[in-house]
Protein backbone atom coordinates (compact mmCIF):
# COMPACT_ATOMS: atom_id res chain seq x y z
CA UNK A 1 0.00 0.00 0.00
CA UNK A 2 1.74 3.63 -0.87
CA UNK A 3 1.83 5.41 2.04
CA UNK A 4 0.50 8.99 2.34
CA UNK A 5 1.75 12.00 4.88
CA UNK A 6 -0.69 10.64 7.43
CA UNK A 7 0.35 6.76 7.30
CA UNK A 8 2.29 5.70 11.05
CA UNK A 9 5.49 5.24 10.12
CA UNK A 10 8.50 4.62 12.52
CA UNK A 11 12.50 4.76 12.57
CA UNK A 12 15.42 4.34 14.70
CA UNK A 13 17.69 6.82 15.76
CA UNK A 14 21.39 6.57 16.15
CA UNK A 15 21.09 6.79 19.74
CA UNK A 16 18.84 4.03 20.35
CA UNK A 17 14.99 5.71 20.07
CA UNK A 18 12.73 4.95 18.15
CA UNK A 19 10.50 7.77 16.47
CA UNK A 20 7.11 7.53 15.15
CA UNK A 21 5.40 9.65 13.37
CA UNK A 22 2.07 9.66 11.08
CA UNK A 23 -1.48 8.64 12.32
CA UNK A 24 -1.95 5.38 14.69
CA UNK A 25 -5.54 5.02 15.07
CA UNK A 26 -8.29 2.22 13.92
CA UNK A 27 -8.26 3.87 10.14
CA UNK A 28 -5.06 2.43 9.70
CA UNK A 29 -5.03 -0.43 7.25
CA UNK A 30 -5.47 -3.41 8.44
CA UNK A 31 -2.30 -5.19 6.57
CA UNK A 32 -0.29 -1.86 7.64
CA UNK A 33 -0.83 -2.16 11.04
CA UNK A 34 0.22 -6.29 11.09
CA UNK A 35 3.31 -5.38 9.34
CA UNK A 36 4.12 -2.59 11.31
CA UNK A 37 3.78 -5.41 14.56
CA UNK A 38 5.95 -7.65 13.40
CA UNK A 39 8.95 -4.77 12.04
CA UNK A 40 8.76 -3.34 16.06
CA UNK A 41 8.26 -6.93 17.69
CA UNK A 42 11.71 -7.91 16.47
CA UNK A 43 13.49 -5.05 17.77
CA UNK A 44 15.81 -6.42 20.56
CA UNK A 45 13.92 -5.68 23.77
CA UNK A 46 11.56 -3.25 22.77
CA UNK A 47 11.06 -1.63 26.48
CA UNK A 48 14.86 -0.65 26.52
CA UNK A 49 14.65 1.38 23.70
CA UNK A 50 14.22 5.67 23.80
CA UNK A 51 10.26 6.16 22.48
CA UNK A 52 9.35 9.57 21.31
CA UNK A 53 5.78 10.07 20.18
CA UNK A 54 6.11 14.01 19.45
CA UNK A 55 5.50 13.56 16.17
CA UNK A 56 2.85 11.45 15.85
CA UNK A 57 -0.47 13.47 14.68
CA UNK A 58 -3.28 11.16 16.01
CA UNK A 59 -3.17 8.33 18.49
CA UNK A 60 -6.69 6.52 19.54
CA UNK A 61 -7.16 3.02 21.75
CA UNK A 62 -6.20 0.72 18.29
CA UNK A 63 -3.07 2.37 17.68
CA UNK A 64 -2.02 2.76 21.54
CA UNK A 65 -2.66 -1.36 21.75
CA UNK A 66 -0.77 -2.00 19.21
CA UNK A 67 1.90 0.10 20.98
CA UNK A 68 0.96 -1.35 24.54
CA UNK A 69 1.12 -4.95 22.99
CA UNK A 70 4.97 -4.66 21.78
CA UNK A 71 6.32 -2.87 24.61
CA UNK A 72 4.94 -6.90 26.36
CA UNK A 73 2.07 -4.73 27.69
CA UNK A 74 4.60 -2.24 30.42
CA UNK A 75 5.83 1.22 30.09
CA UNK A 76 9.07 1.76 28.47
CA UNK A 77 11.64 3.28 29.99
CA UNK A 78 11.84 6.31 28.43
CA UNK A 79 8.44 7.80 26.82
CA UNK A 80 7.98 10.88 25.34
CA UNK A 81 4.53 12.11 24.16
CA UNK A 82 1.79 14.11 23.83
CA UNK A 83 -0.27 14.82 26.92
CA UNK A 84 -3.30 14.49 25.33
CA UNK A 85 -1.79 10.60 24.10
CA UNK A 86 -0.20 9.78 27.45
CA UNK A 87 -3.51 8.87 28.84
CA UNK A 88 -3.80 6.35 26.60
CA UNK A 89 -1.65 4.53 28.18
CA UNK A 90 -2.71 5.11 31.52
CA UNK A 91 -5.71 3.42 30.63
CA UNK A 92 -4.17 0.73 29.09
CA UNK A 93 -2.04 0.38 32.39
CA UNK A 94 -4.97 0.47 34.40
CA UNK A 95 -7.20 -1.77 32.23
CA UNK A 96 -6.70 -6.20 32.72
CA UNK A 97 -7.35 -8.02 29.63
CA UNK A 98 -7.07 -11.59 29.60
CA UNK A 99 -3.47 -13.26 27.93
CA UNK A 100 -4.38 -14.83 24.57
CA UNK A 101 -5.37 -18.57 24.93
CA UNK A 102 -1.95 -21.25 24.11
CA UNK A 103 -3.07 -23.16 20.74
CA UNK A 104 -3.75 -26.39 21.74
CA UNK A 105 -4.45 -28.27 18.96
CA UNK A 106 -4.89 -31.76 20.28
CA UNK A 107 -7.89 -30.57 22.53
CA UNK A 108 -9.39 -28.62 19.90
CA UNK A 109 -9.54 -31.81 17.63
CA UNK A 110 -10.77 -33.60 20.50
CA UNK A 111 -13.40 -31.31 21.18
CA UNK A 112 -14.46 -31.37 17.23
CA UNK A 113 -14.42 -34.77 17.32
CA UNK A 114 -16.72 -34.78 20.44
CA UNK A 115 -18.86 -31.92 18.73
CA UNK A 116 -19.55 -33.68 15.63
CA UNK A 117 -20.45 -37.28 17.73
CA UNK A 118 -22.96 -35.67 19.48
CA UNK A 119 -24.30 -33.84 16.48
CA UNK A 120 -24.44 -37.61 14.62
CA UNK A 121 -26.77 -38.89 18.20
CA UNK A 122 -28.92 -35.93 17.72
CA UNK A 123 -29.95 -36.23 14.48
CA UNK A 124 -30.35 -39.98 14.29
CA UNK A 125 -32.39 -39.45 17.53
CA UNK A 126 -34.34 -36.90 16.07
CA UNK A 127 -35.47 -39.17 12.78
CA UNK A 128 -35.60 -41.93 15.38
CA UNK A 129 -38.24 -39.84 17.09
CA UNK A 130 -39.61 -38.65 13.37
CA UNK A 131 -40.68 -42.10 12.64
CA UNK A 132 -42.07 -42.60 16.07
CA UNK A 133 -44.36 -39.89 15.51
CA UNK A 134 -45.45 -40.66 12.03
CA UNK A 135 -46.59 -44.13 13.24
CA UNK A 136 -48.79 -42.52 15.71
CA UNK A 137 -50.08 -40.50 12.92
CA UNK A 138 -50.78 -43.85 10.62
CA UNK A 139 -52.27 -45.23 13.74
CA UNK A 140 -54.52 -42.62 14.16
CA UNK A 141 -55.35 -42.22 10.11
CA UNK A 142 -56.04 -45.74 10.36
CA UNK A 143 -58.68 -44.94 13.76
CA UNK A 144 -60.21 -42.18 11.63
CA UNK A 145 -59.32 -42.26 7.80
CA UNK A 146 -61.15 -38.98 7.33
CA UNK A 147 -57.67 -36.81 8.82
CA UNK A 148 -55.83 -38.50 6.02
CA UNK A 149 -54.27 -35.88 3.62
CA UNK A 150 -54.59 -37.52 0.38
CA UNK A 151 -54.67 -33.85 -1.54
CA UNK A 152 -50.72 -33.53 0.21
CA UNK A 153 -49.82 -37.17 -0.95
CA UNK A 154 -50.88 -36.76 -4.61
CA UNK A 155 -49.11 -33.66 -4.62
CA UNK A 156 -45.71 -34.83 -3.10
CA UNK A 157 -46.19 -38.41 -5.78
CA UNK A 158 -46.58 -35.14 -8.67
CA UNK A 159 -43.43 -33.55 -7.50
CA UNK A 160 -40.99 -36.04 -6.48
CA UNK A 161 -42.57 -38.75 -9.11
CA UNK A 162 -43.54 -37.03 -11.94
CA UNK A 163 -41.35 -34.00 -12.50
CA UNK A 164 -38.29 -35.22 -12.20
CA UNK A 165 -38.77 -38.21 -15.05
CA UNK A 166 -37.28 -36.54 -18.11
CA UNK A 167 -33.80 -35.43 -16.14
CA UNK A 168 -33.86 -39.76 -14.93
CA UNK A 169 -34.72 -40.89 -18.30
CA UNK A 170 -31.99 -38.82 -20.16
CA UNK A 171 -29.24 -39.67 -17.39
CA UNK A 172 -30.02 -43.32 -17.39
CA UNK A 173 -30.45 -43.76 -21.19
CA UNK A 174 -26.62 -41.96 -20.96
CA UNK A 175 -25.40 -44.27 -18.70
CA UNK A 176 -26.81 -47.28 -20.25
CA UNK A 177 -25.41 -46.09 -23.70
CA UNK A 178 -21.78 -45.66 -21.82
CA UNK A 179 -22.19 -48.93 -19.70
CA UNK A 180 -22.70 -51.10 -22.95
CA UNK A 181 -20.23 -49.33 -24.98
CA UNK A 182 -17.06 -49.84 -21.80
CA UNK A 183 -18.29 -53.33 -21.10
CA UNK A 184 -18.80 -54.51 -24.66
CA UNK A 185 -15.14 -53.31 -26.12
CA UNK A 186 -13.90 -55.77 -22.96
CA UNK A 187 -16.55 -58.58 -24.20
CA UNK A 188 -15.42 -58.30 -27.52
CA UNK A 189 -11.91 -58.94 -26.97
CA UNK A 190 -13.03 -62.43 -25.20
CA UNK A 191 -15.41 -63.10 -28.26
CA UNK A 192 -18.89 -63.18 -26.30
CA UNK A 193 -20.50 -59.90 -26.92
CA UNK A 194 -23.76 -61.90 -25.74
CA UNK A 195 -22.71 -61.19 -22.09
CA UNK A 196 -23.68 -57.77 -22.22
CA UNK A 197 -27.12 -58.71 -21.88
CA UNK A 198 -26.81 -60.55 -18.39
CA UNK A 199 -24.31 -57.91 -17.47
CA UNK A 200 -26.62 -54.57 -18.28
CA UNK A 201 -29.47 -56.54 -16.44
CA UNK A 202 -27.59 -57.26 -13.57
CA UNK A 203 -26.19 -53.91 -13.08
CA UNK A 204 -28.71 -51.78 -14.32
CA UNK A 205 -31.94 -53.34 -12.17
CA UNK A 206 -30.21 -54.58 -9.02
CA UNK A 207 -27.64 -51.40 -8.19
CA UNK A 208 -27.47 -48.63 -11.00
CA UNK A 209 -31.29 -48.06 -11.23
CA UNK A 210 -31.98 -47.84 -7.67
CA UNK A 211 -28.71 -45.62 -7.37
CA UNK A 212 -29.56 -42.98 -9.66
CA UNK A 213 -32.78 -42.67 -8.77
CA UNK A 214 -31.90 -41.71 -5.27
CA UNK A 215 -29.01 -39.92 -5.75
CA UNK A 216 -30.43 -37.32 -7.95
CA UNK A 217 -33.47 -37.14 -5.95
CA UNK A 218 -31.69 -36.87 -3.04
CA UNK A 219 -30.16 -33.49 -3.90
CA UNK A 220 -33.32 -32.44 -6.34
CA UNK A 221 -36.56 -33.85 -4.11
CA UNK A 222 -34.34 -33.52 -0.42
CA UNK A 223 -33.36 -30.39 -0.74
CA UNK A 224 -37.01 -29.26 -1.61
CA UNK A 225 -38.55 -30.85 0.67
CA UNK A 226 -36.66 -29.03 3.58
CA UNK A 227 -36.21 -25.74 1.87
CA UNK A 228 -40.31 -25.70 1.60
CA UNK A 229 -40.86 -26.94 5.14
CA UNK A 230 -38.07 -25.02 6.57
CA UNK A 231 -39.31 -21.70 4.87
CA UNK A 232 -42.51 -21.87 6.64
CA UNK A 233 -40.29 -20.87 10.41
CA UNK A 234 -39.54 -18.21 8.11
CA UNK A 235 -42.87 -16.90 7.29
CA UNK A 236 -44.40 -18.01 10.49
CA UNK A 237 -46.34 -20.81 8.81
CA UNK A 238 -45.18 -23.63 10.96
CA UNK A 239 -45.90 -21.80 13.91
CA UNK A 240 -49.36 -21.32 13.06
CA UNK A 241 -50.42 -24.35 12.06
CA UNK A 242 -49.86 -25.76 15.49
CA UNK A 243 -51.61 -22.81 16.76
CA UNK A 244 -54.75 -24.27 14.92
CA UNK A 245 -54.33 -27.51 16.61
CA UNK A 246 -52.73 -28.94 13.58
CA UNK A 247 -49.89 -32.06 14.00
CA UNK A 248 -46.94 -30.69 11.46
CA UNK A 249 -45.47 -34.45 11.48
CA UNK A 250 -49.32 -35.98 10.06
CA UNK A 251 -49.87 -32.35 7.60
CA UNK A 252 -46.54 -31.98 6.71
CA UNK A 253 -43.90 -35.10 7.11
CA UNK A 254 -46.35 -37.75 6.49
CA UNK A 255 -47.55 -37.13 2.88
CA UNK A 256 -44.19 -36.77 1.60
CA UNK A 257 -43.09 -39.65 3.20
CA UNK A 258 -45.55 -41.67 1.92
CA UNK A 259 -45.40 -40.33 -1.44
CA UNK A 260 -41.65 -40.37 -1.72
CA UNK A 261 -42.04 -44.35 -0.64
CA UNK A 262 -44.44 -44.89 -3.92
CA UNK A 263 -42.72 -42.71 -6.04
CA UNK A 264 -39.42 -43.36 -6.06
CA UNK A 265 -39.72 -47.26 -6.77
CA UNK A 266 -41.64 -46.06 -9.93
CA UNK A 267 -38.95 -43.87 -10.87
CA UNK A 268 -36.48 -46.61 -10.24
CA UNK A 269 -38.67 -49.02 -12.85
CA UNK A 270 -38.69 -45.78 -15.17
CA UNK A 271 -34.54 -45.68 -14.63
CA UNK A 272 -34.24 -48.95 -15.10
CA UNK A 273 -36.06 -49.16 -18.77
CA UNK A 274 -33.98 -46.12 -19.96
CA UNK A 275 -31.18 -47.62 -19.25
CA UNK A 276 -31.58 -50.94 -21.14
CA UNK A 277 -33.31 -49.19 -23.66
CA UNK A 278 -29.66 -47.30 -24.03
CA UNK A 279 -28.14 -50.62 -23.71
CA UNK A 280 -29.91 -52.07 -26.42
CA UNK A 281 -29.37 -49.63 -28.58
CA UNK A 282 -25.77 -49.64 -28.20
CA UNK A 283 -25.61 -53.28 -28.72
CA UNK A 284 -27.47 -52.68 -31.84
CA UNK A 285 -25.43 -50.39 -33.22
CA UNK A 286 -22.25 -51.32 -31.69
CA UNK A 287 -22.04 -55.03 -30.70
CA UNK A 288 -23.88 -56.90 -33.27
CA UNK A 289 -26.89 -57.77 -30.57
CA UNK A 290 -30.28 -56.94 -31.85
CA UNK A 291 -32.56 -55.34 -29.53
CA UNK A 292 -35.17 -58.28 -30.13
CA UNK A 293 -32.93 -60.35 -29.10
CA UNK A 294 -31.50 -58.17 -26.38
CA UNK A 295 -34.99 -57.63 -24.95
CA UNK A 296 -36.04 -61.73 -25.68
CA UNK A 297 -32.56 -62.85 -23.91
CA UNK A 298 -32.72 -60.47 -20.92
CA UNK A 299 -36.00 -62.31 -18.90
CA UNK A 300 -33.80 -65.44 -19.22
CA UNK A 301 -30.56 -64.35 -17.96
CA UNK A 302 -31.42 -62.08 -15.04
CA UNK A 303 -33.47 -63.32 -12.69
CA UNK A 304 -36.82 -61.67 -11.32
CA UNK A 305 -35.37 -61.04 -7.54
CA UNK A 306 -33.32 -58.88 -8.78
CA UNK A 307 -35.92 -56.71 -9.93
CA UNK A 308 -37.93 -56.67 -6.98
CA UNK A 309 -34.65 -56.01 -4.88
CA UNK A 310 -34.25 -52.80 -6.61
CA UNK A 311 -37.95 -52.06 -6.34
CA UNK A 312 -37.42 -52.51 -2.33
CA UNK A 313 -34.45 -50.34 -2.71
CA UNK A 314 -36.05 -47.68 -4.40
CA UNK A 315 -38.86 -47.78 -1.78
CA UNK A 316 -36.22 -47.67 1.17
CA UNK A 317 -34.81 -44.83 -0.82
CA UNK A 318 -37.57 -42.69 -0.97
CA UNK A 319 -38.42 -43.33 2.75
CA UNK A 320 -34.25 -41.97 3.20
CA UNK A 321 -34.83 -38.92 1.76
CA UNK A 322 -38.27 -37.94 2.80
CA UNK A 323 -37.57 -38.66 6.23
CA UNK A 324 -34.31 -37.04 6.31
CA UNK A 325 -35.69 -33.64 4.05
CA UNK A 326 -38.68 -33.57 6.75
CA UNK A 327 -36.60 -33.37 9.45
CA UNK A 328 -33.66 -30.92 8.44
CA UNK A 329 -36.75 -28.79 7.52
CA UNK A 330 -38.85 -29.18 10.49
CA UNK A 331 -35.75 -28.48 12.69
CA UNK A 332 -34.47 -25.71 10.58
CA UNK A 333 -33.78 -22.18 12.71
CA UNK A 334 -36.00 -19.24 11.88
CA UNK A 335 -33.06 -17.16 9.19
CA UNK A 336 -32.00 -18.02 6.20
CA UNK A 337 -28.46 -19.32 7.53
CA UNK A 338 -30.03 -21.83 8.94
CA UNK A 339 -32.25 -22.78 6.38
CA UNK A 340 -29.40 -22.65 4.05
CA UNK A 341 -27.20 -24.61 6.04
CA UNK A 342 -29.91 -27.44 7.34
CA UNK A 343 -30.13 -27.97 3.43
CA UNK A 344 -27.13 -28.49 2.74
CA UNK A 345 -27.23 -31.32 5.36
CA UNK A 346 -30.17 -33.36 4.33
CA UNK A 347 -29.00 -33.54 0.96
CA UNK A 348 -25.10 -34.74 2.54
CA UNK A 349 -26.73 -37.02 5.09
CA UNK A 350 -29.47 -38.33 2.24
CA UNK A 351 -26.43 -38.86 0.02
CA UNK A 352 -24.96 -40.95 2.63
CA UNK A 353 -27.62 -42.88 3.69
CA UNK A 354 -28.29 -44.28 0.15
CA UNK A 355 -24.77 -45.25 -0.29
CA UNK A 356 -24.54 -47.10 3.01
CA UNK A 357 -27.97 -49.02 2.59
CA UNK A 358 -27.06 -49.71 -0.48
CA UNK A 359 -23.82 -51.54 0.36
CA UNK A 360 -25.18 -52.88 3.26
CA UNK A 361 -27.84 -54.59 1.28
CA UNK A 362 -25.64 -55.92 -1.22
CA UNK A 363 -23.77 -57.19 1.24
CA UNK A 364 -26.37 -59.06 3.09
CA UNK A 365 -27.83 -60.27 -0.55
CA UNK A 366 -24.72 -61.25 -2.14
CA UNK A 367 -25.98 -64.97 -2.91
CA UNK A 368 -29.86 -63.91 -4.06
CA UNK A 369 -30.49 -64.05 -7.45
CA UNK A 370 -26.93 -63.69 -8.53
CA UNK A 371 -26.85 -67.82 -8.34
Amino acid sequence: MAETPTDARWQRGNDAEIRLSGSWTLLLDDRRRQRLARELGELDVPRNYGWNLKQVEALDSAGARLLWDVWDRQLPDRLECQDDHRHWFRWLQDTHFPAPPVPRRLDDAIERIRQAGLGFVRVIGGILLLIGQLLVDVAWCVRDPRVIPWREIAATIYHVGAAPMLLLGLVGFAIGVVMAIQIGMTLQQFGAPMMIIQMMGLAVLRELGPVIAGLILAGRSGSAITAGIGSMHLTGEYDALRAFGSSPSLRLALPRVIGATISVPLLVVWTDIAALFGGALTGQLDLGVGYRLFLLQLPQSVQIVNFWIGLGKGALFGMTIALIGCYFGMTAPPDTAGLSRNTTLSVVVSLTSILIFDASSGALLTHVGLL
